[in-house]
């Protein structure tokens, strides 16, 4: 009787902790947050299914890690615009840059077997192609880091009907590559740069004789139990068919429904939410020294050490809250995605999505998990609302020029509206935070008017992340 009644005590308590997970998800499914939120006023109720839609982003998979385990993985939506076929845990999303810490633990791995040197000239190994000469020395620590001086040259891949270029005629800047060559600056400041994560690529495939994607999925996908990754320009069959398609802004499947990346090193992966989550695990496992079978704790630690620009060896280190982070995005044309953990207190989420509107998305998602789970982190920007000056509003409405976009300011009813690609694919509300200055709630954004004597004002400054000023079309 004993054992019976311990074994219900058991069975009750894992009932109940699924409960509690069950509730914890459909909180974070109905509580999206907006970045900004007005002080005295309750935030907008937001559903993830609202929002996908709002952010025409067909699918979505998450997981969720908690106490260093995946507390709980969920997928939504559908592969491609108007079919069938459901997001599950193990539809493949390409990762963007995500591959670029996965790549980063590949070459820790080698290093620290002593197959590769982190410091010395990649040219030494480089054969069918060197990097520029000049001083200091390119080295795979550098490269990794962003301070190596390559190009900041987006990689926007290959449609399916043009013909995708070698890894070696990206490098030269050889047709059909879209890019131009490699080069080098006498900078070796921080410059964020994916061709400099091609040139690595090509050069562990010189230094290793083996091919990029074989030795990633014998160093890193396979030891850590990623089943379902690959790195690949195109997923081949039958991956092909677990993958879900890329969609542009509108929400439109891609023409051949995704494009394709022969950088595999800097944008090359197609993964899984908890694929990822099994990589950010076995990160944080590592540099506290509880995974050295696949990684030593000092390769670990270095990984998440800070280079430059907070910046480490393949993760980007910044964070809002106490507790240390390290987190990278990703941005592909049709797919979005985001790995964020913290270093110590085995917390984490992996987002991947199938829009390529879905970056205010991950983020509205990231801030009500970080709200569920008590994180630091993604927490709303808190903003004082003023009377608004409505008797100003004729003077504020028009279309204003800012960079290369247009700015629609329009009056409905006693409510200022502005709408344009930099804020959002709707109109969105003003709202005062002084005569002449206004916010919106979707966006960390403000505008300001400047006054001209109760005319219609000429110009006006955006700023959402730099500075930027508009003039009235006529």
């Amino acid at each position: 009787m004993r054992a019976a009644a311990w074994l219900s005590a058991l069975w009750l308590a894992a009932g109940v902790a699924q409960a509690q997970i069950q509730a914890r998800i459909a909180r974070v499914e109905q509580g999206l947050l907006l970045p900004v939120v007005v002080q005295g006023q309750a935030a907008p109720a937001m559903t993830l299914q609202q929002r996908m839609a709002y952010w025409r982003v067909p699918g979505v998979s998450v997981a969720l890690i908690n106490h260093g385990a995946i507390e709980w993985t969920r997928a939504y939506g559908v592969t491609d615009a108007g079919g069938q076929q459901a997001v599950t845990p193990e539809t493949l999303f390409q990762a963007g840059s995500v591959s670029k810490p996965v790549t980063a633990a590949l070459v820790m791995r080698l290093a620290a077997a002593g197959k590769l040197n982190l410091d010395e000239d990649v040219n030494l190994r480089l054969r069918d192609w060197q990097v520029p000469a000049g001083a200091p020395a390119v080295t795979a620590r550098t490269l990794l880091s962003h301070t190596a001086g390559m190009p900041e040259y987006g990689l926007t891949g290959y449609a399916a009907a043009a013909s995708t270029p070698t890894l070696l005629q990206v490098l030269r800047g050889e047709a059909p590559a879209t890019n131009p060559p490699v080069t080098r600056s006498s900078q070796h400041d921080y410059a964020y740069s994916s061709l400099g994560y091609a040139v690595l690529q090509q050069y562990l495939e010189d230094a290793m004789q083996r091919p990029f994607a074989a030795l990633a999925q014998a160093e890193v996908l396979q030891p850590l139990g990623m089943q379902a990754s690959l790195f690949a320009p195109s997923p081949p069959a039958p991956h092909a068919a677990l993958a879900a398609a890329g969609h542009d802004l509108d929400g439109a499947v891609l023409a051949g429904r995704w494009r394709r990346h022969p950088e595999l090193a800097p944008t090359g992966l197609w993964s899984t939410a908890t694929d990822l989550a099994r990589f950010a695990l076995a990160v944080q496992d590592a540099a506290a020294g509880q995974n050295r079978q696949w990684l030593a704790p000092s390769a670990g630690q270095a990984m998440l050490t800070p280079v430059s620009n907070e910046y480490g060896l393949g993760f980007e280190l910044d964070h809002a809250g106490k507790a240390a982070a390290f987190h990278h995005s990703g941005s592909t044309i049709g797919y979005k995605a985001l790995l964020f953990a913290y270093t110590q207190t085995g917390q984490g989420a992996v987002i991947l999505t199938n829009g390529d509107g879905a970056w205010p998305l991950i983020e509205e998602l990231m801030r009500s998990i970080a709200a569920e789970y008590g994180w630091e982190d993604y927490r709303p920007i808190v903003r004082t609302a003023a009377p608004a000056r409505t008797d100003l509003f004729d003077q504020f409405t028009g279309q204003f020029k800012v960079a290369n976009t247009t700015l629609r300011i329009s009056r409905v009813g006693e409510k200022l509206m502005v709408a344009g690609p930099p804020l959002g694919p709707a109109a969105l509300e003003l709202i005062a935070a002084g005569p002449f200055d206004y916010f919106v709630r979707e966006k960390d954004a403000t505008l300001h008017f400047d006054a001209n004597q109760g005319q219609p004002v000429q110009t006006l400054l955006l700023h959402d992340g730099r500075p930027r000023p508009g003039q009235r079309l006529p």
